[in-house]
């Protein structure tokens, strides 16, 4: 049992800061100062001025909680909407099936999935990443493995062991990984792509060439406007545009890239290079468009 005194705040409460055993707040609390307890579980609202929370346990929260300095966890469950003006912790895992916010950076030492959203402005730092919903981050993403199955928007570098996308992805700096696998479902965009092996595919079914049932038209017959035909090639396009991909072993389709370089190259089927460098072998599929091929 803990020294501390439990704390519930069913109703309206303001509590000054102070160290706490269980903290529970279903109606709607505000502390004044910086909070340490066992406990931190939160169904209601929730405020904590002029300071941070230091959880020795988990923080569970199912409604929506600002703190306005820095957050330390052992583990943190978001159902609801979290916030933190500063950096935040978690020595555990992490699951976002709500909101999280943090203003300074986030390093979670376990695994993160996120099933909601996820708002970094500093670096972000975890073991494992499960992306199935949104996460964005201004600053560096840092990951032993990421899986995205949602969208991942950064505007600087992303480095893992391996990287595995089925959903949009928007990198503005290097992804560096052992392993980078990517199934297009729309359009993505990576700066430059580096690491062992890279492979590129379009996720619709029916891959290998021309007929993967994306070129759509349809003679339409529009009131005033009359008989029009719709070409849905581009809207329903599955694209990667990247400035560089360089690695031992890339295997790309569907892919606009300055420049490919590699040991062994294929360029498949719907690919824009300007150049490939190479000094293995080099295939080159119908319906790709190859500017430069230099053998190195």
């Amino acid at each position: 049992m803990s020294e501390y005194r439990d704390l519930q705040i069913l109703g309206v409460g303001k509590e000054p800061g102070g160290r706490y055993g269980k903290v529970l707040i279903a109606g709607s609390g505000k502390f004044t100062g910086p909070v340490e307890c066992e406990e931190f579980s939160i169904p209601g609202a929730g405020k904590v001025e002029d300071g941070g929370l230091t959880v020795h346990g988990p923080i569970q929260c199912h409604g929506a909680c600002k703190v306005e300095g820095s957050v330390s966890t052992e583990a943190l469950s978001v159902f609801g909407a979290f916030s933190t003006e500063a950096d935040c912790l978690v020595r555990g895992d992490a699951e976002i099936t709500g909101s999280l916010k943090t203003e300074g950076a986030c390093t979670v030492e376990g695994q993160v999935r996120v099933n909601g959203s996820l708002k970094s402005e500093g670096e972000f730092r975890c073991g494992k990443l499960l992306v199935s919903g949104v996460l964005k981050c201004e600053a560096p993403v840092r990951a032993e493995e990421i899986s995205v199955s949602g969208a991942l928007k950064t505007e600087a570098d992303v480095q893992a062991e391996a990287f595995r996308s089925t959903g949009p992805v928007t990198i503005g700096g290097e992804l560096n990984a052992e392993s980078v696998e990517l199934e297009l479902n729309g359009e993505s965009a990576i700066e430059s792509i580096v690491g062992g092996s890279v492979r590129v595919r379009c996720a619709l079914e029916g891959n290998g060439g021309q007929d993967r049932g994306i070129h759509v038209h349809l003679d339409l017959d529009l009131p005033f406007l009359g008989k029009r035909r719709v070409d849905y090639d581009k809207a329903m396009r599955p694209h990667l545009a990247a400035d560089l991909i360089e690695a031992d072993e890339i295997d790309l389709e569907y892919t606009d890239c300055e420049t490919v370089r590699g040991v062994n190259v294929r360029i498949g089927p719907e690919c824009v290079i300007d150049r490939v460098e190479y000094s293995g072998t080099l295939s080159t599929a119908p319906y790709a468009t190859v500017g430069e091929k230099v053998k190195i």
